[in-house]
Formats: structure tokens, C-alpha cells, sequence
């Protein structure tokens, strides 16, 4: 008997259809084979009135491209699994010209007006031979091939094109003001395009087909020439920059702070632990959401895990370096927090912020030039892999709760089902799967504190997808996700979902 696997296709042809439909076709499976394969099949076999695009079949062209089970993929390098059924779909943000394709017209005339090309100030024969050492910085962003993946994958794009062009036009400014032939400062252009409504949750990287690390490569390096220009930070940036230069904290303290609560004899410790960690909490956590940061220790211990919490840290420098503000990061934050956090002499530094995490394990090596005396974990990692969890004190919650995987962790820490391989096992819960739980909540890459509006308008199509699935609870595990959820919730009119830290839910089990 042949194996085989069926492929839901999105038919329509504006010429003579009223409105799309969904074809569902049974194709053979082979091992190995792609989705560009199933395409071929179909239109080879099946149906010849099926309309889609390819050229080289060498993940080079990008004119495959199309949305894969929810996910924008280039058709020719996209693996078929066996037993799984796929859904095709034409990218988002263009006309569709027929089932599949769509028309680009509006991207490309985009890329024309941005004059995509090096320009040159001084007049020469002819530009001086680039060497190798020289094209090294750029390297990685060259290698965007246009397929337009990451403009159909982008929350920003995906509410207002026509306020953030998008990762692949940043990507093409990056190339250019980092080309050392090229001669005009792009900053401007990219901070009229949108630079910092980025809110670098990387939606981008998981679908790029050449795997370019676009919000570090590109858009925070392009904010730091903008910073250097005068045009950023943004004024909604300054409050917490300065503040975080000066105090060590983004915000002003309400109530006592985590650390003073630790101080005044709060237990860390446990007899006969299976592990120490260090537990940096972060500004928000040490300021305004202490009983998070209380039940982060608590989890812990409960599952004989002994916390070390730093007696001072600073701010880790998020803020700064989403803003553009590398050098100042640099030079005042991250060697404080180093020299904390490695004097504790610890293996594995935790902390329940993903930006936290992110910017400790992803930006601290390159700006102290040096491997870090530690690892970094956000606490649903460590929790997830490096310790049974301790299942037998748990007591069963009567709760229907959907969960927000906040995408600095999902796609930033590369744990992608970690909260939900804890969430699942709290006796008693009724977990409901929200459509698309790693969309972006709009809160990151300074997107709240500069572009508000915009960043709101985000967030509403997040609190749309909690609400639709008829949940009780929303179910995170990052300071700013929970503030931004529990702001859009109650702005929508639906305050009565609750929303909670992972850990406090919890913690509340081990209670019960």
C-alpha cells in the first residue's frame, strides 16, 4: 500500500472566483521529499489548473515561497514529515494572482525607491576593490535571497506596512551603510522606515530560509548608528534609559523591593540540594513584580533546588541596547552584572525575564569580548531539562488556561515548548491551545516604551487570540508579555482573564 500524506491547498482565482477555497489532495509520501515535490505532483497529476511559483529548486531564488502550516517557508527546502498532513497557503501582504501567487508588485517598486544600491559621494573611475576581510561584517545580511518570508511573518508588517517596511528592506539598509564602498549614511532612511517599531521577536530568523539573524545583525545595529545620528533613543525610550544609567533600575520601586525582601530572611536555601543557581530577577521582577520573582525562589526550592540571589545587580542592559545605546550599555551596565553574578562562583544563572536571559547569554560575550564564567537559563528552561519536576506535592487546580509563549523565549532562548511542557503537567488544568501562541504581544525590542501606539496595536491582535479561545486564564512566563497581556485584556473589555506568571500558578499547585 502506498503512504501517503494529504496537502490542504488555497485555490482562487480573482478573475472568476467569488472567494477562496481550500482544496484537500492525497499525495505519495517519499522520505526526503518537499513540499516543492507535492506541488509537482499535484499539478502534474491531479490538477494542472494549480498555479505556484518556482525556478532553481536550490534554495536560492526564493520565488517558492509560501505559508506552510502557519509558517511563511520557501516550498523547495521545506521537508514533508511523515504522517503530517500540510496546508498551503499564498504569502500574506500581496494580492494574490492566482491560488499560490501573488503579486509583488507593491514590495519591489518599495525596494526600488529605496535606491538599493551602493552610493557613491566622490567620483572615481571606478570603486576600489573590496577584499575579503572587509565583506566579513556583512556577510551573513548578503545573504537575504528575497523571498519575502519574513514580511509575511512580521506582527509589525502584519499591522502597518506602511509604518515598519519590514526585515528585509533593514536588511538591505544594513548591507548598504555597513558596505565599506558605500558612502552614504543610511540611518536616516531607516529610521523614516521604521527602525525602531522592531520589536525583535525574531519571527523573521525562524522562517529566513538562510537563517540571518536579522534584529541583531541589522535593525540594533542600524539603531545604534541612528542613536549616533541623534535620532534615537526616543523620547518614550529616555524615561527608562536615563533612569537605568543612573539608579541601575528602569522603573521606580513600589513597595519593597524582591532584594530587600531576600535580605530580610525570605529562605532560598534547601538541605541536601540536587543543584545551586543564581537568580538574576531584573528590574521589573526587583520593582513591581516581586510575588512573581518570590515564586520563581519558591519553585525552585520546592524542587530541591537551591537559589543564590545576588545581594546588588544593575539593569542588564536591555533597554539600552534596543534603544541603540550599545557603548553606554557597555560601559556602565554589563561589566557591574558580570563581575556580580561571576563572583557568585555558580555554573547556571537563571532568571524568569527572557529579555534578561536573551541579552546575559546573547549579548554579553561579544560586548566583554569573552566567554562568560556561567550559563544562562531562563527558569522554564532549567526547570523543563535539568531536573524531574517534583509532581507528588502538587495539588490539582480547576482552571482552563491558555498560554503566550513570549517569543524572547520561544525563538531568543531557543525554548520554544518549554512553558507548555510544564504547563501541561500541573494536575488539574485544562490547557487550551490559543491560535498562534508565539505571535509577538508587541511589548518587546522597546517597542512599549518608545512606539506605544503601535506596539498596542500589536498587542490587540494578541488579546483577540486569547479571548477566542474561550479560556479562563493566560498563562506566560515574562515580565513584559504579563504587563502588556493584562493591559490589552482589560483595554478589550475582558480584565476578568486572568493572567498569570507561570511560576505563581505554580506555585499556588504546590499550595493547594
Amino acid at each position: 500500500m502506498v503512504e501517503t500524506i494529504k496537502a490542504k491547498v488555497f485555490r482562487y482565482d480573482p478573475a472568476v472566483d467569488r472567494e477562496p477555497v481550500f482544496e484537500t489532495y492525497e499525495v505519495p509520501y517519499s522520505e526526503g521529499m518537499v513540499v516543492l515535490d507535492t506541488l509537482h505532483h499535484i499539478h502534474e497529476t491531479i490538477d494542472g489548473t494549480l498555479a505556484y511559483r518556482w525556478a532553481c529548486r536550490a534554495g536560492q531564488c526564493g520565488s517558492c515561497a509560501v505559508i506552510i502550516n502557519g509558517k511563511p517557508r520557501i516550498a523547495c527546502r521545506t521537508t514533508v514529515e511523515r504522517g503530517k498532513d500540510i496546508t498551503l497557503r499564498p504569502l500574506l501582504q500581496f494580492p494574490v494572482v492566482k491560488d499560490l501567487v501573488v503579486d509583488l508588485e507593491r514590495g519591489l517598486r518599495r525596494i526600488e525607491r529605496m535606491n538599493p544600491y551602493v552610493k557613491r559621494i566622490r567620483k572615481s573611475p571606478r570603486p576600489e576593490i573590496i577584499h575579503a576581510e572587509a565583506i566579513e561584517p556583512i556577510k551573513e545580511i548578503r545573504e537575504c535571497i528575497e523571498c519575502w518570508s519574513c514580511i509575511s511573518a512580521c506582527p509589525a508588517v502584519f499591522e502597518a506596512w506602511q509604518q515598519f517596511s519590514g526585515p528585509m528592506f533593514h536588511v538591505k539598509l544594513a548591507r548598504l551603510q555597513f558596505d565599506k564602498r558605500n558612502e552614504e549614511d543610511r540611518a536616516r532612511e531607516a529610521f523614516i522606515e521604521g527602525i525602531y517599531k522592531c520589536t525583535t521577536c525574531r519571527a523573521c530568523v525562524e522562517v529566513c530560509p538562510k537563517e540571518i539573524n536579522i534584529p541583531e545583525k541589522a535593525i540594533e545595529k542600524m539603531r545604534a548608528v541612528a542613536a549616533k545620528a541623534g535620532l534615537g533613543p526616543l523620547p518614550g525610550h529616555e524615561e527608562f534609559t536615563s533612569r537605568a544609567l543612573k539608579f541601575g533600575r528602569t522603573v521606580d520601586k513600589m513597595g519593597s523591593s524582591l532584594l530587600e525582601m531576600v535580605k530580610t530572611g525570605y529562605a532560598a536555601r534547601v538541605k541536601n540540594p540536587k543543584d545551586t543557581v543564581g537568580y538574576f530577577p531584573g528590574c521589573l521582577t526587583d520593582y513591581r513584580l516581586q510575588e512573581t520573582g518570590k515564586a520563581i525562589i519558591e519553585i525552585l526550592t520546592k524542587n530541591d533546588i537551591e537559589v543564590i540571589v545576588p545581594s546588588e545587580f544593575t539593569c542588564c542592559g536591555s533597554p539600552l541596547l534596543r534603544a541603540g545605546l550599545v557603548e553606554e550599555a557597555k560601559k556602565n551596565l554589563v561589566p557591574k552584572n558580570v563581575k556580580i553574578l561571576e563572583d557568585l562562583g555558580l555554573k547556571t544563572i537563571v532568571t524568569g525575564c527572557p529579555g534578561c536571559g536573551m541579552t546575559l547569554r546573547n549579548n554579553y560575550p561579544e560586548l566583554m569580548g569573552r566567554k562568560l564564567g556561567f550559563e544562562v537559563m531562563h527558569v522554564s528552561q532549567y526547570l523543563s531539562g535539568n531536573t524531574e519536576l517534583n509532581l507528588k506535592d502538587m495539588k490539582p487546580i480547576s482552571l482552563e488556561a491558555t498560554l503566550h509563549n513570549p517569543c524572547h523565549l520561544n525563538r531568543g532562548l531557543n525554548a520554544p515548548n518549554d512553558l507548555q511542557n510544564i504547563l501541561t503537567k500541573i494536575p488539574g488544568l485544562k490547557y487550551i491551545e490559543m491560535e498562534e501562541p508565539d505571535r509577538c504581544c508587541g511589548a518587546g525590542g522597546g517597542v512599549r516604551a518608545g512606539e506605544r501606539a503601535f506596539s498596542t496595536m500589536i498587542a490587540r491582535r494578541k488579546g483577540e487570540l486569547i479571548i477566542s479561545s474561550g479560556a479562563k486564564a493566560c498563562v506566560t512566563q515574562c515580565p513584559f508579555c504579563y504587563i502588556q497581556i493584562r493591559d490589552i485584556l482589560k483595554e478589550l473589555g475582558y480584565e476578568q482573564i486572568k493572567v498569570y506568571d507561570l511560576a505563581e500558578l505554580m506555585l499556588n499547585s504546590y499550595r493547594e
